[in-house]
């Protein structure tokens, strides 16, 4: 089967490309949405438009050992989201709207300047690495008792 390899798409008046991060539609969790880091996206040869996508992990949904130390339940700072390696395929109708996934300094920084009432909820930061096959966690530096 043929795939047409896309850039980007445009959606809702949005244009979203290849890298962005992305909340994708979740019935059970509106607490938790699903949140991945578009790798490609292609229309198949009868017409549907797919995405690849990489996941990120809400540190709830987080077990494992952690690599050099420390625990998830240490990480006071909310938004934050762990990397994988996971990733799977998805039609692009469960895209619901982009979302920023900043690295730690960076959000940090912007939550300052911003002030407490920061609407931040599409506004994330990386925690760390998390392989959910080996169970392992990796902390960013400066990220646990923040």
């Amino acid at each position: 089967a043929r795939k047409v390899y896309h850039d980007s798409i445009e959606k809702d008046d949005d244009t979203i490309r290849v890298g962005d991060c992305a909340v994708f539609l979740s019935t059970g969790r509106p607490d938790r949405p699903y949140i991945g880091r578009i790798h490609s996206m292609w229309q198949t040869s009868a017409g549907n438009m797919k995405v690849q996508v990489n996941w990120f992990y809400h540190p709830a949904e987080v077990e494992g050992t952690a690599v050099g130390g420390g625990r998830v339940e240490d990480i006071k700072t909310k938004g934050g989201l762990f990397s994988s390696s996971h990733y799977d395929e998805n039609d692009v109708q469960t895209i619901s709207h982009k979302c920023e996934v900043r690295q730690f300094g960076d959000f940090t920084r912007l939550i300052s300047s911003s002030g407490p009432d920061m609407d931040n909820n599409d506004v994330h930061y990386l925690a760390g690495e998390y392989d959910p096959v080996e169970g392992t966690i990796g902390f960013t530096q400066g990220v646990l008792g923040c």
